[in-house]
């Protein structure tokens, strides 16, 4: 085998091995992203809301300096932080709809 005939195979074996990564990566780029599925559609905060009363429907809110949460009519709150500075509210989390037995209904 002639010196460097080595290096020549490896070279275009390198150079083969690139192209195909190269064609690869351009083919992914064109394929096509699936969408993110849709977020539900939360509570909305009405206007003259406090953390306080919190918003009608939702079970966990917040200002992003506190965090509210409704459970069994009763409502918990954080601690404000010493420096935060209060934003709009927005509901993390609804109510779940509280569904009745099936035989409630049934008389004797």
């Amino acid at each position: 085998m002639p010196r460097g005939s080595f290096t020549h195979v490896s070279m275009r074996s390198i150079a083969s091995l690139a192209a195909a990564v190269i064609v690869v990566a351009a083919v992914a780029a064109d394929a096509p992203v699936a969408s993110p599925p849709a977020a539900p559609q939360l509570p909305q905060a009405p206007a003259g809301a406090s953390m306080q009363s919190g918003i009608p429907g939702c079970a966990v809110w917040t200002d992003r300096c506190v965090v509210c949460q409704r459970a069994g009519g009763v409502t918990a709150c954080s601690n404000i932080g010493i420096a935060c500075q209060p934003q709009a509210m927005q509901c993390l989390r609804a109510e779940a709809e509280e569904k009745k037995p099936a035989n409630e209904d049934r008389s004797p």
